[in-house]
């Protein structure tokens, strides 16, 4: 589950169709609750091999995120040990590829890539401290903030390349000192085998009392960053039109207090589904005839682009989010969506009326936005570019 296992695991595949060996480093599962599987308890170390590659597994201490700074700064750092653990079993290596955040996972990258005379690519899908200034978790200039820069820019400087998510984030890590030369684009995307077009599936749908009722639905982590009260506002303007129903699939921090404030605004056309299995969001989605996104109204999620608007699009349906910035940009170039401003909930329940008044223009929007992330961002495509670049960078030193 999450950004990490979606943008990694579609690189994996890459890497072992083109024939290299793959060890996955990491814990045991437990993403997002913080509790782990109930098979995984009470291990300290598992080795798994699963599609051609090993997945080595040192158990460290898990929370729920986004609860207590503390208990996560905790389980932050017993990542360090476990992850150079599990890492040291690997044996030797050519090359380690960390993905940040969390960003104090690239210390054990650095100590094994040194160790084993690897090269180091550090990845980044969101830039720390920046996301947790705007988040509100720290504050400019604090003991915290200057610690997490310090270790950023040890990364850059360490990393033989730095790979970015978006545009924004290339020239970020540039204006902080990284060589041009050493900085690849690998957007984020989705993975078109899993999020297509679907038929409607009424076991997965009929746990819910959707009804013949018109489908607004979000999907994915319930996390400060996403400003998820904008769409509790929303409902709110829209609850007396009786046949549209809001659909709220994932679970995160935000998830308990925003079901408690839905029920103290008497919000009857809200209905929160919980965390579900990846392999039946498609399905969930299958059945909305809206999605949604948002974004924090704060100019660092300008940089972003939000994973999930790649899933909607992958699976033909349109698209209102409450953004700024890149993925605003990827919804108006694409025609798959309205773009509203963040955290304006009038004018994102007006573009819901809009589109529930015009099912054409759904249809070809859900259309174009398939056809759009077939073109740009399929997440396997992408991964045959990064292939290629790690290759080129073990065997002759250089990425492009």
């Amino acid at each position: 589950m999450g950004a990490q296992a979606s943008r990694v695991y579609p690189i994996v595949r890459a890497l072992v169709a083109a024939g290299h060996k793959v060890a996955v480093v990491t814990g045991m599962p437990n993403y997002p609750t913080g509790i782990v599987l109930q098979q995984y308890r009470g291990k300290h170390f598992i080795r798994e091999d699963r599609d051609g590659f090993t997945v080595l597994r040192t158990a460290y201490y898990t929370t729920a995120r986004n609860r207590s700074r503390w208990a996560q700064l905790f389980s932050y750092l017993s990542f360090i040990p476990a992850a150079f653990h599990s890492g040291l079993r690997a044996g030797p290596i050519d090359l380690v590829f960390v993905t940040s955040p969390p960003i104090f996972s690239v210390l054990p990258a650095i100590w094994l890539s040194r160790l084993r005379r690897a090269k180091l690519v550090v990845d980044v899908r969101d830039l720390w401290p920046d996301e947790m200034i705007a988040c509100g978790a720290t504050s400019k200039g604090s003991l915290s903030e200057r610690l997490i820069t310090a270790i950023e820019r040890c990364s850059y400087r360490a990393a033989d390349c730095v790979c970015c998510t978006t545009q924004s984030f290339v020239e970020t890590v540039v204006a902080r000192g990284t060589e041009v030369a050493k900085v690849l684009l690998i957007p984020n995307g989705a993975d078109l085998t899993l999020f297509r077009v679907l038929p409607v599936c009424k076991d997965i749908v009929g746990k819910y009392s959707l009804g013949d009722r018109f489908v607004v639905l979000y999907s994915g982590v319930l996390g400060i960053k996403h400003g998820l009260e904008v769409i509790e506002e929303a409902a709110n303007i829209l609850s007396n039109k009786k046949d549209i129903v809001f659909l709220i699939v994932g679970g995160g921090a935000r998830h308990e207090p925003l079901r408690q404030r839905a029920m103290k605004m008497g919000l009857h056309n809200m209905i929160f589904a919980g965390q579900q299995k990846i392999e039946d969001v498609p399905a969930l989605i299958a059945r909305a005839d809206i999605c949604l996104s948002a974004l924090l109204p704060e100019p660092y999620f300008g940089k972003i682009i939000t994973v999930k608007v790649f899933e909607y699009m992958a699976c033909e349906r349109p698209v209102v989010a409450a953004v700024a910035g890149e993925t605003a940009r990827v919804l108006n170039e694409s025609g798959a969506g309205i773009v509203v401003a963040p955290g304006d909930a009038y004018a994102m329940s007006e573009a819901i009326c809009q589109l529930y008044a015009d099912p054409e223009r759904r249809l070809a929007m859900g259309k174009r936005g398939r056809r759009y992330v077939e073109q740009n961002y399929s997440r396997a495509t992408w991964a045959v570019h990064l292939e290629t670049a790690l290759s080129n960078l073990v065997r002759h030193n250089f990425v492009m």
